[in-house]
């Protein structure tokens, strides 16, 4: 499968049974919370997010939340300790990576250092309808935090959200809190969300990645070259994307930086 990355080739082995593909557009039956956006077409966008002091207090206290996971596994850091130096201190040890991303994979929003109501608002006007993160199929409402060390396989596969039944009709965003960059930031295929599902192959259940088992179904092979693109949001700003779009698949590449962001889902009230 030929898949690169603002035109750098892109190594991608997946193993998992293959699903049979069909001719359905997901997005058609379902709600498209892009739907009468000017970004609609792309299915993602880059906008400010929060004022400046409401980015800073959530950066802030996300990241103080990666050091408490970090000290639970037994590396004490300072109070300021950085977080992007994630790498530094867990190295290859990819038992105690996933140690950490056991706490940091999901928070109550209670744990979230501003209220979620403020997110709700800001996610609510760029999609120009009401939003909230409860998904009405589950009646969770939580978010998470990922950790993409620099030049290791800590990111997910290409994939749509959307595979988990349970995840269908939402809306994601994307907000850095450290080490987030043109070299690292969130890969996806611009328009892929009405993409029907006969012009991508697909793993049944789950999917192994660089030798990593993924609950989420992965992307096996396409129809055509894949060409990825990596929006930047900057320390200001989130990236609102559809969950129907192909994302995931590519490392961060900064030659020493962690990459960690907050990732979130949000559905219509």
């Amino acid at each position: 499968m030929d898949i690169r990355i603002q035109q750098q080739p892109v190594d991608y082995q997946i193993e998992g049974e293959s699903h049979p593909a069909d001719n359905r557009i997901l997005l058609a039956v379902d709600t498209d919370l892009t739907a009468g956006q000017p970004w609609s077409v792309a299915g993602y966008v880059v906008a400010p997010f929060l004022t400046a002091a409401e980015n800073i207090t959530l950066r802030e206290g996300l990241a103080e939340k990666v050091r408490a996971a970090v000290c639970t596994v037994g590396c004490n850091v300072a109070a300021d300790w950085p977080v992007a130096q994630y790498h530094e201190v867990i190295g290859d040890d990819q038992a105690r990576h996933l140690d950490v991303v056991q706490q940091t994979k999901e928070y109550p929003l209670e744990a979230l250092p501003l209220p979620v109501m403020l997110l709700e608002e800001r996610v609510s006007a760029l999609c120009g309808r009401r939003v909230r993160v409860q998904n009405p199929r589950t009646e969770l409402a939580q978010f998470h935090l990922r950790l993409a060390r620099p030049g290791r396989t800590d990111n997910n596969p290409l994939h749509r959200d959307v595979w988990l039944d349970r995840l269908r009709d939402g809306i994601n965003i994307y907000f850095p809190i450290a080490g987030s960059t043109a070299d690292s930031s969130l890969t996806l295929v611009p328009g892929s969300h009405w993409w029907p599902e006969s012009r991508t192959e697909r793993t049944a259940c789950g999917a192994v990645y660089n030798g990593t088992a993924y609950s989420v179904p992965a992307l096996k092979d396409a129809t055509e070259p894949l060409e990825l693109v990596r929006p930047n949001p900057g320390p200001d700003e989130v990236l609102l994307f559809s969950p129907y779009l192909l994302h995931g698949g590519a490392l961060n590449l900064n030659s020493d930086a962690t990459r960690i962001s907050l990732e979130m889902r949000f559905w219509a009230v």
